[in-house]
């Protein structure tokens, strides 16, 4: 099962690595953050980096969630343990851990999805993440290389960005 913890925007590496160091192994399977591809406009070419899906999030995959919080009040950084009345810590319904495996690749990454536009450049078809969640899309920027779709998770509603390349787009780290 997967639980979330929150930490600081931009402190996502940070907490994982000290979780990796702190934590007894024998107590998770996996702690990660869900990183996003994307592609920034740098004067005449596209600069592809990474940045985190959920900014602030954490996921630990456990079956051991209340002896792993006792063992994460060791762990500095930690801002806020998400929990709701009746567990210990928030975990993740069995269906939004479903759709996050269904959108990221190895490593805990959502990769940019190749895209068709129609003469209006509109998207007809995508591949990968994008055409899995095709009837979620909410918005399209395709000058900035980006849709957004509507999702549940941890019990909202939340729009979330995935990259999006075209034809010619540079495709990236592999």
């Amino acid at each position: 099962m997967w639980y979330v913890i929150q930490t600081t925007t931009g402190q996502e590496e940070i907490l994982v690595e000290m979780m990796r160091k702190i934590l007894s192994k024998e107590l998770y399977r996996d702690c990660f953050y869900i990183k996003r591809e994307c592609a920034i406009k740098q004067k005449s070419s596209w600069e592809i980096c990474q940045k985190a899906l959920f900014p602030g999030y954490v996921f630990i995959d456990t079956d051991f969630p209340k002896e792993l919080y006792y063992e994460l009040k060791n762990v500095p950084k930690l801002t806020k343990l998400l929990k709701n009345e009746e567990e210990v810590f928030l975990k993740v319904e069995e269906e939004e851990q479903k759709f996050l495996e269904n959108i990221q690749s190895e490593g805990h990454l959502v990769r940019r999805s190749l895209v068709k536009l129609d003469e209006e450049k509109q998207i007809v078809a995508a591949e990968g993440a994008v055409g899995k969640y095709f009837a979620y899309i909410i918005k399209q920027r395709i000058r900035k290389r980006y849709v957004l779709i509507r999702q549940q998770f941890l019990g909202k509603d939340r729009e979330i960005i995935l990259g999006i390349r075209l034809e010619n787009d540079p495709e990236g780290k592999r």
